[in-house]
This record gives structure tokens, C-alpha cells and sequence, in this order.
């Protein structure tokens, strides 16, 4: 139940009270009997008694104004002092001369009462437990407020026993064994106050129990409204068939006890079968929500895995780009050298077209790395026909300076197998990285000789390259070859990249590379292109 609800619940009951007391006062101040009792032949309520309900009223409706003062404080303290004292006179069997204060109850002397004007000492204890409930919730101490809640709560159980004495006819419920009677719009007043004012504390006492959200209180809700109507039912029925009695006393209590027991019984299926159907929609709440996270896992899955492979290609591209580009970059400086060294004129100008060829080339790569990177993942696998010899010109255009530096002997034969559907950005990088290591790798006492060639066995292309330089020794580094950060030699630029990333490469294009090397005598690189474009 929400605070809006809450409150106009109290703002209902307040104005209901504070109407009733204003009610009673006018027929005490005119001298109208039927504003006193409001239900004709029934007991007056006396005129402390509508004050008290009054203040009762006021105090209630700045409750759900947030109004709440010192002065309303003082009010309560005030509603409690009456209360105790008019239930004290009662219980010491003294006069304090407030009963007929304001008004002369000449009611009640005409039929000789005792205590004229004296609100009946259940009034007064309800007075005074309501006046310390309105103490008690305002207070910050818990104990306090929880002792509020259950003063609210035997209010409300003393106002409907003697409800049920005024609806069964049993006086003695509403005497509750004292000498006077409460009035029955007095019980009334004192029920739907003390329950609307606990629900300012909705969380505690018997209130909790029907207004929380878990299924004991929804349970609650139902169950228990049924339960009591069906009790004032048959106890009604009970009563009227053994005041006229229509069957024995023994008979009536035993088909009564039958009836409730038959109708608790229905009730506690029907409220079964409504638990039931809010526990199925939670399973299949639960359910969906399972199904929901299971999509969900499956779908951080597919992500994680689409980002893992992102972002292993833009390390791959990483170290293309790192590694084929030192190459280059060293052919530049050798280029430069000779340049510096070189006197003749025209010399120099055929060294600054092979910088200005090699500059260019290193631009290209660039841009065609970045623009592979740039596009969505698998691009980089895209085929396209390739010519070797193209490929070839441009690595060895790049390396010139350091194939002049050397004065390397580089060859190529691609008669058999001149071109292949193969991504040119791997293929390029293929070539370079096997160049690169041969010149890198050369033996100091002998110019370095490589050869470039490729071959169709069974509609498969094959290239071979080959040098003559240091050789590896396979039988010791054969199993970490194409492994990454692995040397075989000591050198100032060996890295253990550029072999890892031929393998890569030519491995995610479906094919197969190989070597043959001896020490001192050179290594020829075998690679076994895959002709499926969907490899």
C-alpha cells in the first residue's frame, strides 16, 4: 500500500470522526436526542466523549497534511491526560468534576445514574491508549513506535468486540463487564480510526501482516476477510436459530463448527489455486528470465569472441605494419649512404629516383595496410588476381638499397604459375618478410643469391624462395621455426616476428608453409597456397 493511498485512507476517517464529534456536540448544545445516539433507542455518546473524538480527528488529519507540530503534540498529551483521568475516576471510584463540565447530562440523572456525563471507562482506556499511540508515533525511538502500533491494535480489538455485541445482541460484549455501555457510533468511531492510524506505520504490528508484498501477505489479504465473514455469518445464523430454537444447543454448536469448517475449507482452496497460479506465472517468469541470460551469455559470447578475433587482427596488422616497414625504412638509410658517398652526378640522381621509388612503395603499403584495417573483419581474406612479378618488382624496388649495399643477386621465375586469387595485402607481406630475412640472414664472405619461383602441381600454386645465406639449424630450431620472438641468429634488427607472421598469414589463407635450411648453406621456403576462396 502506498503513502498516497495511506493517507487518504486517515483523511477519510479523519473527517468522518471530526464530523461525528461536531454531530454529537450540536445535539448535547440543542438538547437533540437522535444527534446524540445517531441511531435511535441506542446509548448516547456523552459530550467528552465527542471533544475527545474531535481532538482524535484533528490530530489524525495533520497526520496525513504533514502538519504535524508542538501543538498537535501537546493535543495528544492532552488526549491522554483526559483519557487516564476519566478512566481512573472509574477505577478509584472518585468525581474530578469533568463529566459535567460544560454540559448537565440531565439524561442520565432523570434515569438516576450514578455518573452522569461520564464516558464509559472503555471509552476513557481507548482514549487514553489512542492520545499515547499519537505520542508514540511520532517518536524516533523504535520501541516506541511499535508499542504505538499495538495500542492501535487493542483499540481496535476492544471497538469490535463491541461491535459484535450491538450486531449479535450480547450486551455484555459491549459493557466488556463494566457498569456502563459504549455507544455503538463510539465503537465505530474508535474501529476506523485506530485502524486508519495504523497504517502510518504500515510495516509494523498485525498491519504488516496485510499490507506487505510477499505471497504470506497476499495470502493474508485474501484469506483472512473471507474467513471473517464467513465467522459473523454463521454466528449470526447460529444465534437466530437457537433464540428461536429451531434446533438444540448441542445440535447448533456442532453444525456450526461443521459450516466453518466446510467453508474454511473452500476458502483455503481458492486462496490454494490463486497461490498456485502466482507460482506458475513466477516460474515462468523465471523462466523467461533464464532464457533471457542464457541469449544473453550467448550473445557475450559471439561478442567476445567477434572482438578477440578484431582485435588479433589489428595486432597482426600491428606487427605487419611494425615489421615490413623496418625493412624499407633500413633499404632508406643504405640508399641515403650512398648517396652521401657517390660523387657523380648522375649516379646521384639514379639513387634519389630509387629513394624516391622506394618512398613511394613504402606509402602504398601504408595505405593499403590502414585502408584493410579500416574495413570489417575478414576483408583482409578478400581475393583477388594477383600478378607474382608485380609483387615482386615493387618488394624489390624497396629493397634496393640494401640489395645494392650488398650487391644481392635476386632472381625470379614465375613462368609456371605467373599469377593467384590471394589476398594481396598477405601475399605482399608473404614476399617481403621472406626477402627481407634473406638479405638480413646472408653469409659476410659471399654475396647473397635468392630465388624466387613458383610452380602448379595438381591446381595448386607453390612458391619457393631461396638463399644462400647462414642456414638454420632445423634439427634444434625446427619445432620453434614460425614461432613468435624466436632468433636464430645473432643480429642487431632480428626480432622473431617476421616468419610468425608469414606463417600466420599463409595459414589463415588455408595454406601450408615449409623449410629446408642447412647451416652455412642457405634455406628454401616452401609455401602450398589454398585454391579454395572459402578457406
Amino acid at each position: 500500500m502506498n503513502y498516497k493511498y495511506k493517507s487518504s485512507i486517515l483523511t477519510s476517517v479523519s473527517i468522518f470522526t471530526i464530523v461525528l464529534a461536531l454531530i454529537v456536540i450540536l445535539g448535547w448544545l440543542f438538547d437533540i436526542s437522535v444527534f446524540k445516539t445517531i441511531i435511535p433507542g441506542y446509548v448516547s455518546m456523552k459530550i467528552n466523549t465527542a471533544i475527545g473524538f474531535l481532538l482524535s480527528g484533528i490530530i489524525s488529519l495533520c497526520m496525513t497534511t504533514n502538519r504535524w507540530s508542538n501543538t498537535c503534540r501537546f493535543a495528544a498529551f492532552l488526549l491522554l491526560v483526559f483519557g487516564v483521568a476519566t478512566f481512573s475516576q472509574n477505577i478509584f471510584n472518585y468525581d474530578l468534576g469533568i463529566d459535567q463540565f460544560l454540559i448537565t447530562d440531565y439524561d442520565n440523572i432523570k434515569k438516576g445514574f450514578s455518573y452522569p456525563g461520564r464516558p464509559s471507562p472503555t471509552t476513557a482506556f481507548c482514549f487514553s491508549l489512542y492520545g499515547l499511540a499519537l505520542l508514540g508515533i511520532t517518536s524516533q525511538t523504535s520501541h516506541f513506535k511499535k508499542l504505538a502500533q499495538y495500542c492501535l491494535h487493542i483499540i481496535t480489538l476492544i471497538s469490535f468486540i463491541a461491535l459484535l455485541g450491538y450486531l449479535f445482541v450480547v450486551p455484555v460484549f459491549y459493557k466488556l463487564s463494566f457498569l456502563t455501555t459504549v455507544a455503538v457510533h463510539t465503537a465505530l468511531a474508535f474501529f476506523t480510526l485506530s485502524i486508519a492510524t495504523s497504517f502510518t506505520q504500515k510495516n509494523l504490528g498485525i498491519t504488516g501482516i496485510f499490507t506487505g508484498i510477499n505471497i504470506g501477505n497476499l495470502m493474508s489479504r485474501n484469506l483472512f476477510p473471507k474467513m471473517v465473514t464467513a465467522i459473523l455469518l454463521l454466528t449470526s445464523l447460529e444465534l437466530f436459530i437457537l433464540r428461536h430454537k429451531l434446533i438444540s444447543q448441542d445440535f447448533g454448536i456442532a453444525l456450526l463448527a461443521t459450516s466453518f469448517i466446510l467453508i474454511s475449507l473452500y476458502f483455503i482452496a481458492s486462496t490454494s489455486s490463486l497461490l498456485n497460479q502466482i507460482d506458475i506465472k513466477r516460474i515462468k517468469a523465471e523462466n523467461k528470465i533464464i532464457k533471457a541470460n542464457k541469449n544473453l551469455e550467448k550473445i557475450v559470447v559471439d561478442r567476445t569472441m567477434y572482438l578477440t578475433t578484431q582485435n588479433k587482427q589489428l595486432e597482426d596488422f600491428a606487427h605487419i605494419i611494425s615489421h615490413n616497414l623496418r625493412g624499407p625504412v633500413s633499404n632508406l638509410h643504405s640508399l641515403l649512404n650512398f648517396y652521401k658517398e657517390e660523387e657523380n652526378i648522375e649516379d646521384k640522381d639514379e639513387l634519389m629516383q630509387m629513394f624516391e621509388k622506394t618512398v613511394n612503395n613504402i606509402g602504398s603499403t601504408l595505405n593499403e595496410l590502414l585502408e584493410v584495417v579500416s574495413t570489417r573483419h575478414e576483408s583482409k581474406r578478400d581475393r583477388e588476381k594477383i600478378i607474382f612479378e608485380t609483387v615482386f618488382s615493387k618488394i624489390t624496388t624497396t629493397f634496393q638499397g640494401q640489395i645494392l649495399e650488398l650487391n644481392a643477386n635476386i632472381t625470379a621465375d614465375f613462368s609456371e604459375a605467373p599469377e593467384i586469387e590471394y589476398s594481396s595485402t598477405y601475399l605482399e607481406s608473404i614476399m617481403q618478410n621472406l626477402l627481407s630475412n634473406a638479405l638480413k640472414y646472408h653469409t659476410p664472405e659471399q654475396k647473397p643469391v635468392i630465388h624466387f619461383a613458383t610452380t602448379n602441381t595438381d591446381d595448386r600454386i607453390e612458391l619457393t624462395v631461396s638463399d644462400n645465406g647462414l642456414g638454420i639449424d632445423l634439427s634444434k630450431n625446427g619445432s620453434r621455426l614460425f614461432g613468435l620472438h624466436k632468433t636464430f641468429h645473432k643480429h642487431p634488427e632480428a626480432k622473431g616476428v617476421g616468419l610468425f607472421l608469414t606463417k600466420t598469414q599463409v595459414e589463415t589463407m588455408g595454406g601450408i608453409i615449409s623449410a629446408v635450411s642447412k647451416v652455412n648453406e642457405g634455406t628454401t621456403f616452401k609455401i602450398v597456397f589454398n585454391p579454395s576462396p572459402t578457406a
